[in-house]
């Protein structure tokens, strides 16, 4: 378990492949979102069999769809993210996915030893209080944001109105994430970040964070090794 921390005092989280398992909740909302595409949509439509979306979050954060090569029009590709959008909601209440097993056990035991814990989505309002109501997170995370809710959907805002709500400084704050942008947008607040890979197949895009944890069993001594960095990087 996590010592008391000496610098460190918000822990910011994002939601899909970190808190939320949410990888059989995209590939079923996808297949079922093709199948109800309409016809003139999908005209020369290529083997979605390849799409992957982990990658394509990855890559693309919840705009995921939007982005998905498989030959569709403009058009197609916009009545394919409602569709998706849709029949996402409709999974998530019907109980497909779940919250990887530890992480409620994590958060309690991070704010009994005083630490601030916010739910930063890279996620759509929907979305995120779908799964925050369906698992009955509310409980947990004393802050709950996602990108869509800043505009043009900058990750960058949302972290910092995070810490702005928190009362805390970038050197105080450490972002758990799994996607690059989601590391370069805390790097920019010069906030360190671990990047968390028990949610996630492959674990090539956690390069770009300065810590990394690929199971929940190592997060605790990953934090308490930022917090030393920290404080060693301000003496």
């Amino acid at each position: 378990m996590c010592q008391v921390l000496r610098h460190i005092r918000l822990l910011i989280l994002d939601l899909d492949y970190l808190v939320f398992d949410c990888a059989l909740l995209k590939a079923q909302a996808l297949r079922q979102s093709l199948i109800a595409a309409p016809d003139d949509a999908v005209t020369g439509l290529q083997s979605p069999e390849g799409v992957n979306a982990e990658d394509g979050f990855r890559n693309h954060g919840f705009r995921w769809v939007r982005n998905i090569e498989i030959g569709l029009s403009e058009e197609g590709r916009s009545q394919l993210h409602q569709a998706y959008a849709i029949l996402e909601k409709r999974l998530i209440d019907s109980g497909m996915g779940q919250v990887h097993s530890g992480i409620e056990e994590f958060i309690v035991h991070c704010r009994q030893s005083n630490l601030a814990v916010a739910l930063g989505a890279d996620a759509t309002r929907e979305y995120m209080f779908a799964v925050i109501d369906r698992y009955r997170l509310d409980s947990l995370f004393q802050f709950a944001l996602c990108v869509e809710e800043f505009g043009t959907g900058s990750t960058v805002e949302m972290l910092g109105e995070i810490m702005h709500q928190a009362e805390v400084n970038p050197s105080e704050t450490l972002v758990l994430g799994t996607r690059p942008h989601f590391f370069q947008a805390a790097h920019h607040l010069d906030t360190l970040t671990v990047g968390c890979g028990w949610g996630l197949s492959t674990h090539e895009g956690l390069a770009h964070s300065d810590f990394q944890s690929l199971t929940l069993k190592q997060l605790f001594p990953v934090i308490e090794k930022a917090d030393a960095a920290v404080l060693r990087h301000s003496q």
